[in-house]
């Protein structure tokens, strides 16, 4: 049998499985996690992301992977989150991406503590992807679309998809190129030394040429 387990989560994205035995929800355009009790529909906001930028159907809070120690004890309470966001000091937005890492507390059964592992990642309007995993190699993974070039709105724009970054653009920490790619990253943003050589660069790049 179904039932509703919960309502009035705003574009509910990702939904994850708590050691609290709670689902973790990220609310795209709720720019907020929020833990639901399946039990009774129970939800209680466990962190408002204030610098969230959300104006098109596939930006906002995104993707979410909890640490597979959270609650058990070894110090590793951590919840890592994908969202987009408004890098431009201007009027005009320049929306980027970022993973941002939270410290979960216990007793407030709040995320606090945020530590931003890596940014200014592309986001546009379409094909933003940031979805999450963590790998058994204790590695992040992250997809990033390719931000809907050739299509629609964005017909104009370069596919850089198959466009591998430069030495430099690494050395730069310019993520550019880093459209319609799998990005493998160490748990505090930096690259891994054993992440494949593309180009003859080491970068974030696992994977490329992804829609």
């Amino acid at each position: 049998a179904f039932r509703v387990v919960a309502v009035g989560l705003e574009n509910p994205w990702e939904i994850s499985w708590g050691p609290d035995q709670h689902l973790w929800v990220t609310e795209r355009t709720g720019k907020r996690i929020t833990r639901v009790n399946p039990a009774d529909g129970t939800k209680t906001t466990a962190v408002t992301i204030d610098d969230v930028f959300q104006n098109y159907t596939q930006d906002g809070v995104l993707g979410m992977v909890l640490h597979p120690e959270l609650l058990k004890g070894t110090g590793n309470d951590y919840v890592y989150v994908a969202y987009t966001y408004d890098a431009g000091p201007g009027p005009e937005v320049n929306r980027k991406a970022k993973i941002r890492r939270y410290t979960y507390d216990f007793a407030t059964q709040t995320l606090g503590r945020p530590v931003d592992l890596i940014s200014n990642l592309p986001a546009g309007t379409d094909h933003v992807a940031l979805q999450l995993a963590f790998g058994p190699d204790r590695k992040l993974y992250l997809s990033i679309g390719d931000q809907g070039a050739n299509w629609l709105q964005n017909y104009c724009n370069v596919n850089r998809a198959q466009q591998l970054p430069t030495a430099a653009e690494v050395a730069a920490s310019d993520w550019l190129n880093y459209q319609g790619k799998i990005l493998r990253l160490n748990l505090d943003g930096s690259i891994p030394t054993d992440n494949p050589r593309l180009g003859s660069v080491q970068s974030h790049v696992f994977s490329y040429g992804h829609r």
